[in-house]
C-alpha cells in the first residue's frame, strides 16, 4: 500500500523522483519512484550509514549479480558513498503475502503449491550467492504477476543495537532458535524462517504467535507449531525445516529439489534427501520429521555453496557454482521437463567433492614413529548446541598412511579411517571424508610435550566450527 511522503523524505534520489512511501523497516524505508523515463522502481534508504553497513553492502551487492532476477526482485543501482546509502531495485506489482493472506486468508491447493517452489528457489539462488537473507518473512515475498519474488535480502542489518530483541536481527516470530541464543543469521535461520513463512501463508496466522516478543520467543525457543492445516506432503517438509536444531534442518536447495520432484530418489544424496533421511551441508543425518539419525552434531555451517535451480518457463536449468561438490555438478547447464531433473556428467573440473578432493595422493605420505600409538582425550566443540564435546581416539601406526579415529558423545559413535594428507615435524594433517555417517572435515594433530594437540575443522566448507583438545597416550 502507498502511503504520502512524509516532511522528512526526500523528493529525488539521483535521477529517481520519489512518489510515495510502500513500506518501513528497522533497515530503512522503501519508496516507490520513477526514472526519467516514466519507469517505476523500489528504493530503500537505509536508516545506518556505519563503515561496516556500508562495506558490507558493496561485498553483497557484487554477489547480487549471481542471483537470479526471475524470482527476486533485480538490483538495479546502489549508493554506497552517500550521507545513507540506498538501493534502487525492480519494482513488482503485487501484494506482499502478508496482504495477500490478510485480505483474503490462507493460500490453498496450486496456489500454496507455487508459492512453496518459487520461495524455496528463491531462497536457494540466494544461498547459493553466498547471502544470507537474515529477515526472511511474509512481507519480504512479493506475489507478482510472474510470481513470488523474494526481496529485501542481505543488504544491511543493524550491529550492536535493538529495541526489543537485544541485537537480534529480524521479526521475532520468524527468527530462529539459535538466534536468540545470540548467534548469527546463517543459511539454516533463514530456512527456519521460510518454514515459518510457509506455515503463515497455509494458515493465516505466524505460527509462533504474535503477541508479545517475549511470549513469542519463548515458543519459538520451546514450543511445537500446529502444522495440521497443511498438506501431508508439505506438512513434512516444514516441520523437518523448523527443526530447534540447525543441523537437522534440510537447506533450500533440497527443499527446492523435492518440491520440484517428490518421487522417492528424486533428489540427489547430496546433501540430502527426504526419502528417508535428510543431511544438510554439515553432515547431519535427519527424517523428514526433523529427527536425528546416525551422524552427531555437527557444524551450524559447514557448506560450500549450492546448486541453483532456476524455474523458468517451466523448465528447470541447473546452474553450476564455484564449491559445488562434484556429485552434484555437471559440466554444462541441463533441462528436464516439469516435475523432473537431470544434469550433466561431472567433469573432471569439479572440486571439493570431499575434503580428499582438495589434498595431494595419500600413497607417498606416512606416519612418523615419533607419532606412533593410540591417543585419546576429550574435545570441545564451538558450536553453540554442542557445549558437552565428545571423547575422540586416534590410532596413529608408524609407515601408514591412515588412522583409525572414533568420536563418541551422548548420542552417537562414529568411526572412520582418516587420511593423511600433510606431513610436517611436529604435524600430522588428515581428512574426514564424507559417506562413512560421520561429519566430514580436516583434523591436525600437533605432537609436543607428551601431547597431541587436536584440531578439527569444517574445512571444505565455511570453516566456522572447529574441536579442539588435548590427546594422550593410552
Amino acid at each position: 500500500m502507498l502511503t504520502p511522503l512524509t516532511p522528512d523524505d526526500p523528493l529525488e534520489l539521483g535521477e529517481y523522483r520519489l512518489a510515495g512511501r510502500l513500506g518501513e523497516g528497522g533497515q530503512g524505508v522503501v519508496y516507490l519512484a520513477h526514472d526519467r523515463q516514466g519507469r517505476s522502481v523500489a528504493v530503500k534508504l537505509l536508516t545506518h550509514s556505519d563503515q561496516e553497513t556500508r562495506a558490507r553492502l558493496a561485498r553483497e551487492l557484487a554477489a547480487l549479480e549471481s542471483v537470479a532476477s526471475f524470482c527476486t526482485a533485480s538490483v538495479l543501482a546502489a549508493g554506497v558513498e552517500g550521507r545513507r546509502p540506498y538501493v534502487i531495485s525492480e519494482y513488482i506489482e503485487g501484494p506482499s503475502l502478508f496482504e495477500r493472506v490478510r485480505d483474503r486468508g490462507p493460500l490453498r491447493g496450486g496456489d500454496l503449491e507455487r508459492l512453496f517452489v518459487g520461495t524455496a528457489t528463491a531462497l536457494a539462488a540466494i544461498h547459493g550467492a553466498g547471502i544470507v537473507h537474515r529477515d526472511f518473512k511474509p512481507s519480504n515475498v512479493l506475489l507478482g504477476p510472474d510470481g513470488p519474488r523474494v526481496v529485501d535480502f542481505g543488504i544491511a542489518r543493524q550491529e550492536g543495537s535493538s529495541t526489543q530483541t537485544s541485537g537480534l536481527i529480524g521479526t521475532p516470530a520468524y527468527l530462529a532458535p539459535e538466534q536468540i541464543g545470540g548467534s548469527p543469521a546463517s543459511f539454516a535461520s533463514d530456512v527456519f524462517a521460510w518454514a515459518a513463512t510457509m506455515a503463515f501463508a497455509a494458515t493465516g496466522v505466524a505460527p509462533f504467535g504474535a503477541d508479545t516478543v517475549p511470549a513469542v520467543l519463548h515458543r519459538v525457543l520451546h514450543a511445537e507449531p500446529d502444522l495440521s492445516a497443511l498438506p501431508p506432503g508439505l506438512r513434512a517438509m516444514v516441520a523437518a525445516a523448523l527443526s530447534k536444531d540447525p543441523v537437522r534442518r534440510p537447506p533450500a536447495r533440497t527443499l527446492m529439489m523435492t518440491l520440484v520432484d517428490p518421487r522417492p530418489g528424486a533428489a540427489p544424496p547430496y546433501p540430502h534427501s527426504f526419502d528417508g533421511g535428510v543431511t544438510d551441508p554439515s553432515g547431519a543425518a535427519l527424517t523428514a520429521q526433523g529427527t536425528r539419525r546416525r551422524r552427531r552434531r555437527g557444524p551450524l555451517l559447514a557448506a560450500a555453496a549450492v546448486t541453483v535451480a532456476a524455474l523458468a518457463g517451466g523448465t528447470v536449468v541447473l546452474v553450476n557454482l564455484p564449491g559445488l561438490p562434484a556429485a552434484d555438478r555437471g559440466g554444462s547447464p541441463a533441462t528436464a521437463s516439469p516435475g523432473s531433473l537431470s544434469s550433466a556428467s561431472p567433469t573432471s573440473s569439479t572440486a571439493l567433492a570431499s575434503p580428499a578432493a582438495s589434498t595431494p595422493p595419500t600413497k607417498d605420505l606416512k606416519i612418523p614413529a615419533a607419532f606412533a600409538g593410540s591417543w585419546s582425550g576429550h574435545t570441545a566443540s564451538t558450536n553453540p548446541l554442542d557445549p558437552d564435546g565428545a571423547d575422540n581416539t586416534v590410532v596413529l601406526k608408524a609407515g601408514a598412511s591412515t588412522a583409525a579415529w572414533t568420536e563418541k558423545d551422548a548420542q552417537v559413535d562414529c568411526k572412520e579411517d582418516i587420511k593423511l594428507t600433510k606431513v610436517e615435524a611436529t604435524r600430522l594433517t588428515f581428512a574426514l571424508t564424507e559417506g562413512s555417517g560421520c561429519v566430514p572435515g580436516t583434523i591436525e594433530l600437533t605432537l609436543g610435550d607428551g601431547v597431541l594437540r587436536y584440531l578439527w575443522r569444517d574445512v571444505p566448507g565455511l570453516n566456522l566450527v572447529q574441536q579442539t583438545g588435548e590427546l594422550r597416550k593410552g
